[in-house]
């Protein structure tokens, strides 16, 4: 019997197998970290758009919730704190706002941005007016009492307590935010000493304010104009002021989020003359970056003092 033939000879892979076979594991690699890569781009998009409705939802209910408390408990009594001040008032395009009767603005804003300025007071103990009962609240998150702290004797309605300023400024990273300035506080309680500033909601790259303005006390708004279109219309202008249109843009975190939007489902642009479209467009430093607008229009609770003395 021959040995040599009854023996398999052992046998390896040829260089044309070596090469095809490196080949083709190649391909499936690059196939493999494609998908991978392509998948991780989608969770990306997807968290940035959860994260975009997120900061528009709380900052379009933050903003709704002062407007509902602006005027509360009603119009300050003669000679009391804040007297003949309107409940609401703005500016537009104000950075770096002040507090005034109306925002003073000491140059333009990040984003083209008003200011909203909202005045109410609160809600008190009825033995100690300066002890919030936890029914009204301010932009800061703490409550807001009907009365200062150390004002003795102080009641409900002896003015407007809380004074909140909202707008919007580029944070230390340059990453624009809503802000709000509100009054200073000692030991939880409000002590009129000054005020303090604070950031709400990350990414807010505009905030654009309308008025609606009641001019037959009807109860109803006729139109609603920009706050630099207000003085024009009288003194008592501001008093006027029932409903206020708010739209503000959100952006993303992640540059290159934005979803491709085909010419036959675009949009349709927002219509004139709202606040919505007095939004500018996304800076062309932001272009990829996913961005979205948020706008209501909120009723005002509490009747302007227009309703009593018919001004």
């Amino acid at each position: 019997m021959n040995t040599r033939t009854s023996r398999a000879r052992p046998r390896g892979f040829s260089l044309v197998e070596l090469m095809v076979g490196m080949t083709l594991g190649l391909i499936a690699a690059a196939a493999a970290c494609a998908a991978f890569l392509a998948a991780h781009a989608a969770y990306l998009a997807a968290t940035d758009r959860v994260l975009i409705e997120e900061r528009g939802q709380r900052a379009l209910a933050i903003v709704a919730a002062l407007l509902r408390q602006s005027g509360w408990p009603g119009e300050p009594s003669p000679g009391s704190n804040g007297a003949g001040l309107p409940v609401v008032s703005g500016a537009d395009n104000c950075g770096q706002p002040a507090m005034a009767a109306v925002p003073a603005c000491a140059k333009a804003a990040v984003g083209q941005s008003d200011a909203l300025l909202l005045r109410f007071s609160g809600s008190g103990l009825p033995s100690a007016p300066a002890q919030p009962d936890d029914t009204m609240t301010d932009c800061s998150g703490y409550p807001v009492a009907a009365g200062l702290a150390g004002a003795a004797g102080a009641e409900p309605t002896a003015g407007h307590v809380a004074e909140n300023l909202l707008y919007v400024a580029a944070g230390a990273d340059g990453v624009p935010q809503l802000l709000c300035r509100y009054p200073s506080r000692r030991n939880g309680l409000i002590d009129g000493s000054g005020w303090t500033s604070g950031a709400l909601v990350r990414g807010v790259e505009s905030l654009q304010v309308r008025y609606g303005l009641d001019l037959d006390q009807d109860g109803w708004p006729e139109r609603f104009e920009p706050a630099s279109a207000i003085p024009a219309l009288g003194v008592d202008a501001w008093q006027r002021v029932v409903a206020v249109q708010v739209a503000i843009a959100v952006r993303g975190d992640r540059p290159g989020s934005a979803t491709p939007v085909r010419a036959s489902g675009a949009d349709p642009l927002a219509p004139a003359g709202t606040a919505a479209g007095d939004l500018p467009p996304a800076a062309p430093a932001q272009a990829g970056t996913a961005r979205r607008v948020f706008a209501a229009t909120v009723r005002l609770r509490n009747a302007p003092r227009c309703e009593e003395t018919l001004c």
